[in-house]
């Protein structure tokens, strides 16, 4: 295991972490603030665990190799989810880390308030999702590296030297994230529902003063930022008020991750909304499909299953 790379984080074994943290400021909020803080825990876990550190890696020619998100999932419920957290709250956060190879990780994490003695992260208990005091938060990461051009459209995988993950376990096939990614995917060739208010398209300038990250590549947390910017027209487009799409209870939320973007890029964002969902207390279903405007190359596909307390 390397140094712990915070106090807060304790390893509980060779392949799981631990940590009470308070929620501050830079950390709650309507935006992505703590989307980012989850996907930082991942890399504090995987660092802990599989002896490199995540933040200042290196592949065997010495190039800056990134553990790039591939894929997240976060499940609330209308007592604890993302956008409910505020200033001073008290979390516990129990993380494992489970094994894909020599380029893949996936991180679970079991996210409740309050402190407590540290419990085990069971794969078949946390896709229950069967506990409202938990947020559940599962990253799918992939090393990567810049290629020849440098640019954020070639990246292409390439592990850390000192990447250990030979002692890590295998998650059952039946939770696999590489499912749960290309079922997203698909997505991208769904047929645009009839209602002409239920879709919408959009476009968004990559923002250079926001969305890079300190490496120049867009930001993992933006995807969900730049989701909720859209989704927001779209509520607006059917009527809703800003203060409604505040109230709004994000109970379920994913991200496929299919591409990265150079800032001067625009994102063209097909949105779309049905119904229903088959999250309990979910009335409503958005998607957002993401693809480079001029050459149609992939970007995201996301989905929230919401409770908009609104009647359809």
């Amino acid at each position: 295991m390397t140094a712990q790379l915070t106090p807060e984080l304790v390893a509980t074994g060779p392949d799981a972490t631990t940590r009470t943290t308070v929620i501050r400021p830079g950390m709650c909020g309507s935006g992505s603030l703590f989307v980012g803080q989850i996907g930082d825990w991942t890399w504090d876990t995987v660092s802990t665990v599989c002896g490199t550190n995540a933040y200042t890696a290196r592949d065997g020619r010495g190039a800056p190799t990134y553990l790039a998100f591939h894929y997240f999932h976060v499940r609330g419920s209308e007592s604890l989810h993302v956008r409910g957290l505020t200033f001073g709250d008290l979390l516990r956060v129990d993380s494992r880390v489970f094994g894909f190879g020599s380029e893949s990780v996936l991180t679970l994490h079991r996210i409740r308030r309050g402190t407590g003695a540290p419990e085990h992260v069971d794969p078949a208990a946390f896709f229950a999702f069967d506990e409202p005091d938990c947020l559940y938060a599962q990253n799918f990461n992939r090393w990567v590296v810049r290629g020849a051009s440098g640019g954020n459209e070639d990246l292409r995988s390439a592990s850390p030297v000192d990447f250990r993950h030979e002692h890590l376990s295998a998650l059952p096939p039946e939770h696999s994230p590489r499912r749960a990614h290309a079922r997203l995917r698909a997505l991208m060739t769904a047929e645009p529902p009839a209602d002409e208010r239920s879709r919408l398209v959009v476009d968004y300038p990559i923002d250079v003063s926001r969305d890079l990250n300190g490496v120049g590549l867009l930001y993992f947390a933006a995807y969900f930022s730049i989701v909720d910017w859209a989704l927001v027209r779209l509520w607006r487009y059917r009527g809703g008020s800003d203060a409604g799409f505040l109230g709004r209870v994000v109970l379920d939320q994913r991200i496929a991750y299919l591409g990265n973007a150079d800032a001067g890029a625009v994102l063209r964002v097909r949105l779309s909304r049905e119904p229903g969902g088959d999250v309990p207390g979910a009335d409503e279903t958005v998607r957002a499909v993401l693809a480079d405007r001029d050459t149609g190359r992939p970007i995201a596909v996301a989905e929230q299953q919401v409770k908009t307390g609104v009647v359809a």
